[in-house]
């Protein structure tokens, strides 16, 4: 009954998990939606852990060449899923399948093998002979040696996709925060804590992958650190999945095509050019007050100069030593201080819309930031 109660957890987990995410189809929820169909391939996994350990060698049987495929396809769609919180719009057969090739691969390699012997030899492989010392000949070290090559691909994986996953976070977050001057850091935040609970699931599934599954079948309390742990990794990507939206840049914008007739990308701008832009950037905050348009981003900026914006970022990013957003924002920080000096009582909701901040907590953030709630009227409302 222990046992029972420890296989099913995960299992659980994703099958709720599934009904949340798929059934949520509005427009926008593209990343939800993958992760529903990433919660589906856990949950037949799981599904798979159940019956090989509770333990059911006839129907397993059936089951353990989609076991390897459903292993191996974890990791890659968790990546493709993070792309779709990022730098992806949809899903694209053409574009992902690359992320999805060698699991499939894996799959038709290993399934020969399996159609290679009876059940009763298949059987007798995946519960006995697979995790003893005697020689193998024929399929059966064919076999083995293709669950081996399993077991090495799922470790390397793991390592690339969270390696690759960290560094499409921190650029994105790099992007948001050079482009637009008011950004809900709650999100990118969410988004890295999503990182960082793949980070665990991955070093959690390494550990188990090295065990492998033979130090689990003879002692169930063995089950107990990894049903726990994957159990509440599982739970709090879809909590957190199904609270997160995309947070995509503009391809068009990203890669540099919009034309400015009086500066293009593909010329280097000289010191005088910058310098030019340097003194219209001050100007426009500092006389025409642009900072104050909430939905400011730094391609309105370079609109109304007549640049681009990687001439304005350079110059923000080299002159100034900040991004784009911090550069708006210490703006309108100081726009703030001055009105609650003059009207101290001001409510907080009025003085971010007076100062162009997006939202209340985008101006506690930029506060914080910039180490100017200081005063009891600062701390009262912040």
């Amino acid at each position: 009954m222990f046992k029972l109660i420890l296989l099913l957890n995960p299992i659980y987990v994703t099958l709720f998990w599934i009904l949340v995410l798929n059934t949520n189809k509005k427009q926008g929820n593209v990343p939800k939606l993958f992760l529903g169909r990433f919660m589906t391939v856990t949950f037949l996994l799981y599904l798979s852990h159940f019956f090989y350990y509770l333990p059911l060698p006839e129907i397993y049987h059936y089951i353990d060449p989609f076991y390897q495929l459903l292993n191996l396809l974890v990791y890659p769609m968790y990546y493709i899923y993070i792309r779709l919180l990022t730098v992806d719009d949809r899903f694209k057969i053409k574009k992902h399948s690359i992320n999805l090739a060698f699991p499939i691969l894996i799959f038709i390699l290993y399934g020969v093998g399996t159609l290679l012997m009876t059940k009763e030899e298949h059987i007798d492989y995946l519960y006995r002979q697979l995790y003893t010392n005697e020689p193998l000949t024929g399929v059966f070290l064919y076999q083995k040696t293709i669950y081996l090559l399993c077991r090495i691909a799922f470790i390397l994986q793991g390592v690339v996709y969270m390696w690759l996953s960290y560094r499409l976070v921190v650029k994105h977050k790099e992007h948001i925060l050079n482009y637009y001057a008011n950004t809900e850091d709650d999100s990118l935040d969410k988004i890295h804590i999503l990182n960082i609970t793949l980070s665990i699931t991955i070093i959690m599934g390494i550990l188990m992958s090295v065990l492998g599954k033979e130090s689990f079948m003879s002692d169930e309390k063995a089950l107990i650190l990894p049903s726990v742990i994957f159990s509440i990794m599982l739970f709090w990507i879809g909590w957190l999945g199904n609270k997160q939206r995309a947070l995509l840049i503009n391809d068009i914008l990203l890669d540099g095509s919009v034309d400015y007739p009086q500066v293009t990308d593909d010329i280097e701008p000289t010191t005088v050019q910058l310098a030019v832009v340097r003194e219209k950037i001050i100007k426009l905050f500092e006389e025409k007050k642009i900072y104050l348009n909430k939905d400011l981003t730094i391609w309105e900026v370079a609109r109304i100069i007549g640049t681009n914006r990687t001439y304005i970022s350079s110059v923000i990013n080299n002159d100034f030593k900040q991004n784009f957003s911090c550069f708006v924002n210490s703006y309108r920080v100081k726009h703030a201080q001055a009105i609650i000096n003059q009207n101290p009582k001001i409510q907080k909701e009025e003085l971010a819309e007076r100062s162009g901040f997006g939202s209340v907590s985008s101006m506690h953030r930029a506060f914080t930031q910039f180490k100017l709630a200081t005063t009891h009227h600062g701390t009262r409302n912040f």
